[in-house]
């Protein structure tokens, strides 16, 4: 019998829709960090499954070890061997940020793609590196935000884009909570984010780095001309070594984008007022937004843009092996984040404004 012409495209095809559709095996990197829990629930045997976890810290371990979706799991002490034999498709790094670097150190060169939690790393110059073994080895480092799974987000970016607003000339965007000890963050998590030297910084990276993210995903990526900031240490007892309140001014040629980011917020935060000629978009939480005219008459709203799953969207985009630069994980988009961020420390260090251009 004559086999059709067709039959093998068809063949071929097939297999590769059902390599789509089969779980991302991820290897979890590091568990000092919060954000595993999240992960833990969310971590769907239909989208992800998890073949090893890397973490040096028997204690941090031992909290987690009998967590159900970890039964069978292999714990590795040793980065380089859970790179190895784990055999993961991509690493979720769920460690303190100094850490992220080691950890894409370690997977891009078996062309690992790397997903970290926000910010992508403790300093411009691991940026740079992490940037640079990427091209190398011509894989993947994203970067996890809660806000980027926000459905106001997108549609105050689609309404920037088409003109909805008129021209905008100012964006405000407030980031933080009470603070990770009034919040009661575990102490293995606490222990790295008041401590600059894991951490980057204390509430100027925790919460700057979702206004840097979002100002540059709004501005289509990209970067401020300068920046400026200034950060305050207002609980001296809890946090000793870092700062907990910080404000940083971007400034590009057509508009202002002002970031206060704080561990002294009366409640929750994470939104943000973007300012047009014609109308103003006012977020309140992920979902509900107002619309002001230039009347000050408001309108509420409820987002229409879809409602992403992470863990789905995540898998989807390791697979196609391109980074999505239209989207705020990018890497596009957290290289020009970082050097809003590293450019805030300098300014608050050296009470100056400090010009993009001339960081290297």
């Amino acid at each position: 019998m004559k086999i059709p012409r067709f039959l093998p495209a068809l063949c071929l095809l097939l297999l590769a829709s059902a390599a789509q559709a089969a779980p991302l095996r991820v290897l979890i990197a590091g568990m000092a960090h919060g954000h595993v829990v999240g992960f833990l629930q969310e971590a769907n045997p239909a989208t992800v499954t998890i073949v090893g976890v890397w973490e040096p810290d028997n204690t941090i371990w031992a909290k987690y070890a009998t967590e159900p979706k970890l039964a069978g799991v292999r714990h590795y002490r040793d980065l380089e061997a859970a790179v190895a034999q784990s055999g993961a498709e991509a690493v979720w790094a769920f460690s303190d940020t100094r850490t992220h670097l080691d950890i894409v150190r370690a997977a891009a060169p078996h062309h690992l793609a790397v997903i970290v939690e926000k910010p992508l790393a403790i300093s411009w110059h691991d940026a740079r590196e992490i940037a640079r073994l990427c091209r190398q080895n011509g894989t993947l480092a994203l970067t996890n935000y809660e806000t980027s799974w926000y459905p106001a987000f997108w549609d105050a970016r689609r309404m920037i884009r088409d003109g909805e607003l008129g021209p905008v000339h100012q964006i405000d965007v407030q980031m933080g909570h009470a603070g990770p000890v009034k919040i009661g963050v575990p102490p293995e998590f606490l222990a790295w984010l008041i401590d600059p030297a894991r951490g980057g910084a204390g509430a100027l990276f925790d919460f700057g780095c979702y206004g840097a993210n979002v100002a540059t995903w709004w501005a289509d990526n990209r970067p401020p001309v300068r920046v400026s900031a200034q950060t305050y240490t207002f609980d001296r007892a809890d946090y000793p070594k870092c700062d907990d309140h910080a404000v940083m001014e971007l400034s590009y040629p057509d508009h202002q984008v002002t970031v206060t980011a704080s561990w002294h917020w009366t409640y929750n935060r994470k939104d943000a007022g973007i300012y047009g000629e014609k109308r103003a978009i006012i977020t309140s939480d992920g979902h509900h937004y107002e619309v002001k005219n230039e009347r000050g008459d408001s309108t509420p709203q409820v987002a229409a843009a879809a409602d992403r799953v992470p863990l789905e969207w995540f898998a989807q985009v390791i697979r196609a092996g391109r980074d999505p630069v239209d989207d705020p994980s990018s890497l596009a988009n957290n290289l020009i984040t970082m050097k809003i961020l590293e450019a805030a420390r300098l300014s608050a260090a050296q009470h100056r404004a400090i010009t993009l251009a001339d960081m290297r």
